[in-house]
């Protein structure tokens, strides 16, 4: 039985990947024992009894790294974790720097380093779009007020409006862009992006890298349609070579360690791809790929522990994934566990059925 901790189990209206990490383990040929690493009581997750065995909540990973170490040891001293996979861009930066000390202690982790981080940051789009082959929107970062009223000018409508984390919003004025604007900075703080809109289709390619130049298979999507928050709710399989392509020199250029996803839109007029952003761990999609095939969450468990993995890429084009929102019903005392003693455990329930 492997244990292994998954973080980003939010499933709310912005969901994190956390359960679908978990599901995809769960419907793998591997036995894993999961945890779930909530960072609210309600985050629904903690409650999916059917695929998270045991919930913990966690301190915020803005807040004292010293609480969240000591968390972490709390909670592998109970669980004798073998893996963790973060799903959080916010708690990344955290667990990069003390992903050898959890090593140490017998907690393998895939994730980027620090420069690696760094690099693919929405700032730094530019340079490595150029970088595997590919162009990238016009953008400017903005730590300011001013700043964001002289590039809205510069960029012009309609543009996107980006958060340093998450959220990104399509402004067709400046009232428009000046209220996301806002929105964006209360919630995530600076920098803000101001990116220039590209009319055409959006993709995805979401994979795994091994920290050596090599990936452990990709998995591409189009939108069919998103929320509001910009997150998809409906998308087919697709193939593109194109799209693989600069994907693998993604991962080989930066020897990328663990999840990623690259975001990236075809221009309807010149078909010409443009780069939007790579997000450093698996998307809330996630299940889509495991489901076509392509199951990244239980490669990158069998690579950290070192057993047999595949690595291919091959699965159908033309599986459409829809998803739906739904009702979970638990007993007050499961709440007053979690919010009363930080952890919630589940008696063992029949695996999902897919």
């Amino acid at each position: 039985m492997i244990a292994v901790a998954v973080s980003g189990i939010n499933a709310v209206d912005n969901p994190g990947p956390g359960t679908g990490i978990i599901r995809s383990l769960k419907e793998s040929s591997i036995e894993v024992k999961t945890i779930g690493l909530a960072y609210d009581a309600m985050e629904p997750g903690a409650y999916m009894g059917n695929i998270v065995d045991k919930a913990y909540i966690m301190p915020y990973p803005s807040g004292s790294k010293r609480s969240f170490i000591e968390r972490i040891n709390y909670i592998h001293q109970i669980e004798k974790l073998d893996v963790i996979i973060s799903a959080l861009d916010a708690e990344l930066p955290v667990f990069i720097d003390i992903v050898e000390d959890l090593k140490h202690i017998g907690i393998n982790m895939l994730i980027p380093t620090k420069q690696m981080f760094q690099l693919r940051d929405k700032t730094k789009l530019s340079g490595l779009a150029k970088n595997i082959g590919i162009k990238s929107p016009n953008d400017i970062a903005c730590s300011s007020y001013g700043e964001f009223f002289s590039a809205s000018d510069q960029i012009g409508y309609p543009c996107m409006i980006k958060g340093p984390f998450y959220e990104a919003f399509k402004a067709t004025t400046f009232a428009e862009a000046e209220n996301f604007f806002y929105k964006l900075v209360n919630k995530w703080g600076y920098p803000i992006i101001v990116q220039q809109y590209i009319f055409g289709d959006e993709y995805d390619v979401i994979g795994c890298g091994d920290g050596k130049g090599n990936d452990l298979g990709l998995f591409a999507i189009k939108k069919m349609t998103t929320t509001s928050l910009g997150k998809v709710w409906n998308a087919v399989s697709i193939s593109n070579p194109r799209l693989f392509d600069a994907a693998k020199k993604f991962v080989s250029n930066l020897s990328w360690r663990g999840g990623f996803e690259l975001e990236a839109l075809i221009e309807e007029k010149t078909q010409e791809i443009y780069l939007l952003e790579i997000n450093p761990r698996f998307p809330a999609w996630v299940y889509m790929s495991s489901a076509c095939g392509i199951n990244l969450p239980e490669r990158m468990v069998r690579f950290l522990m070192n057993m047999p993995y595949e690595n291919h890429s091959n699965y159908k084009s033309g599986k459409i994934m829809i998803r739906y929102t739904t009702e979970l019903m638990k007993d007050i005392s499961d709440f007053e566990k979690l919010t009363s003693f930080g952890e919630l455990e589940h008696k063992k329930e029949k695996k999902t059925n897919g």
